[in-house]
């Protein structure tokens, strides 16, 4: 199972990749500016976005023996990555994402989920204030309660893929909500149980767009 998670993210990585770079070639045909690739001034990254949200999140503990709920609480800071691949279509967005994130955890024991994602995130223009995006993120984290599957609390693992909608509803400011699976292991880097905890959220929020 440990092997199985860095592949699928792997897999969720290159698929955000090959989407961005297959926008490219149109954009480059709207310029008229044969200089442009080589101007490094304009290949930098940039802040494009800070977001805050929240959602649910249910699964099982325990081998599926008992129900656990978490209230995820976490802000996104995004990078925009265009300018680095040369993406200059506006209707195609690659975002480097920071998401740290604290969550409360409700069980038989109370805990929380605290660590920092780091992920791309795709976004692609539906029609005038309507996005779809894919995203996918891995985060060093800490669990803070007992498990069947992970044994004592401790350093984890996060991997999460998902997708969802954003609405814009202003020029800077926008609202998104979508869906997330969520896995959780340490990937045999300590020594303790190692069987994995899944887990499906909804998430939804609120964005600032630069």
């Amino acid at each position: 199972m440990t092997i199985i998670k860095p592949r699928l993210f792997c897999f969720f990585i290159s698929f955000f990749l090959l989407a961005a770079l297959d926008s490219r070639p149109a954009a480059i045909a709207q310029t008229d500016n044969p200089h442009a690739d080589t101007d490094t001034g304009k290949r930098r990254i940039s802040l494009n976005e800070l977001a805050f949200g929240t959602g649910y999140i249910r699964g099982t503990l325990d081998h599926g023996s008992r129900d656990h709920a978490v209230y995820p609480a976490f802000v996104r800071i995004g990078f925009t990555l265009n300018p680095l691949f040369g993406i200059r279509s506006e209707r195609a967005s690659l975002q480097l994402a920071l998401e740290p994130f604290l969550n409360p955890v409700s069980s038989e024991t109370d805990g929380v989920e605290a660590g920092i994602g780091i992920g791309l995130r795709y976004r692609h223009k539906l029609s005038l204030p309507l996005d779809i995006y894919i995203e996918g993120s891995i985060a060093p984290m800490y669990l803070g309660i007992d498990t069947g599957e992970q044994g004592a609390g401790g350093f984890n693992f996060l991997d999460q893929a998902g997708a969802g909608l954003q609405y814009r509803i202003t020029k800077t400011n926008a609202l998104f909500g979508g869906y997330r699976f969520r896995h959780i292991s340490h990937a045999g880097t300590m020594d303790r149980s190692n069987d994995g905890i899944n887990s499906h959220a909804l998430v939804l929020g609120v964005s600032w767009l630069y």
